[in-house]
Formats: structure tokens, C-alpha cells, sequence
């Protein structure tokens, strides 16, 4: 299945296109029109559903060059910032997880556009995607044929449903330490303390 607007290629049982919103065509169909010298439609202004500069990336100081070739080539505007081991990329919120599933899927011919000079300090910076620090490790298809990668750990709320747990956990033996070891009224309070507020933390 193709879009007649954007020309993206989408799974044979999606019938709409993501970006798009029209109706999806079989590639016979799509062959057809093109035979007839049907120009597809300009692709519709992204929806502004989430905006402000979020992180696109932490990136090795050598691949930042080459990162921001991508960027300028798709036109999206974009913030720089240098940190003292490596430099964080910003972009619009509407185009970041389509840029990162790029990325990650463009990553290894753009380690091979690298410097060769430059290239074992890189690949000495590990992970899976050597030069980029907080490379996703993961992604999908979405339901609607979209390649989705796992969102920045930033973007991550399973830090607030285990903190609720740790504390009743940590308090709880606290109290008991207290109680059965060293017999000390102000530790038994401090763990009941801690455990009875570890409960109303939201999960």
C-alpha cells in the first residue's frame, strides 16, 4: 500500500496514511496514476500537536557535523548546545521521533561518511550506536505501518511508579532495623515515616 500524497510505503493491511490523512492505494493502483501523469499532492503542514524544542540526541562532538547535514537536508530547524563530553541536538517536538527512527536506521553509513582519523575515537565511545549516547535501544511498527522508536529516557515515567515502592520497601526496613536491632524509637518513626509516604506517591 502507497500514499498518492507523500508516496510512502505502508504494510499491505494499513489503509491510511499517517502523516497524511488520505486514503492509501495499492501499488497497482498507484502505477496506474503515475502512468496517467498524476502528480501526488504536496505533503500537509505537520500538526502542531506537540511544540517547543525537545532533545533530539546526545552526540559524540565528531558526528554532530554529519548529524546536522541530515537535519538541514530535511529543513528542520534545530538548537546546538555544547556540554563537556558531547553535544546535545534539540528539535521541534513534531519531528523528533520521526528524525531519531531515521537516524538510528541511517546511523552505520554515517559512522562510514566519518573522518577516518577521526573514526576510532568515535567508535571507542560504545553503545550500539557509537557516537550517539543516548542512541534508542529499541522500536516498533505502529498500527499504522510507522516505524516507532522507544522514547528518550527523559520522556520516561516509570522512574515515579517505582520510587512509590523503594520508599515503602526502604522504610519498612528501616522500622523493622530499628525496631528489632537497635531499639531506637526515632529510626522506628523515620522508617514508618518513609513507608507511609512511599503509599500516596502516585504509580
Amino acid at each position: 500500500m502507497r500514499c498518492p500524497s507523500c508516496l510512502d510505503e505502508y504494510e499491505p493491511d494499513v489503509v491510511r496514511c499517517a502523516a497524511c490523512d488520505v486514503d492509501l492505494v495499492t501499488d497497482e493502483e498507484f502505477d496506474a496514476d503515475a502512468d496517467a501523469g498524476t502528480q501526488p499532492r504536496p505533503r500537509p503542514a505537520r500538526p502542531a500537536t506537540d511544540s517547543g524544542p525537545r532533545p533530539l540526541g546526545r552526540f559524540h562532538p565528531d558526528m554532530v557535523g554529519l548529524v546536522l547535514e541530515v537535519l538541514q537536508d530535511k529543513g528542520v530547524e534545530h538548537d546546538v548546545r555544547a556540554r563537556d563530553d558531547d553535544v546535545e541536538v534539540a528539535v521541534e517536538a513534531a519531528w523528533r521521533d520521526e528524525l531519531r527512527a531515521e537516524l538510528l536506521m541511517r546511523w552505520d553509513d554515517l559512522l562510514a561518511e566519518l573522518d577516518a582519523d577521526l573514526a576510532p575515537d568515535v567508535l571507542a565511545s560504545g553503545a550500539h550506536a557509537a557516537g550517539w549516547f543516548d542512541a534508542p535501544q529499541g522500536s516498533y511498527i505502529d498500527r499504522d505501518g510507522k516505524l516507532v522508536v522507544d522514547a528518550p529516557p527523559e520522556d520516561d515515567a516509570d522512574d515515579r511508579r517505582t520510587l512509590g515502592p523503594a520508599l515503602v520497601a526502604g522504610g519498612t526496613i528501616l522500622a523493622i532495623a530499628g525496631w528489632q536491632v537497635m531499639d531506637v524509637g526515632a529510626v522506628i518513626i523515620a522508617g514508618v515515616a518513609l513507608a507511609v509516604v512511599g503509599l500516596f506517591i502516585p504509580r
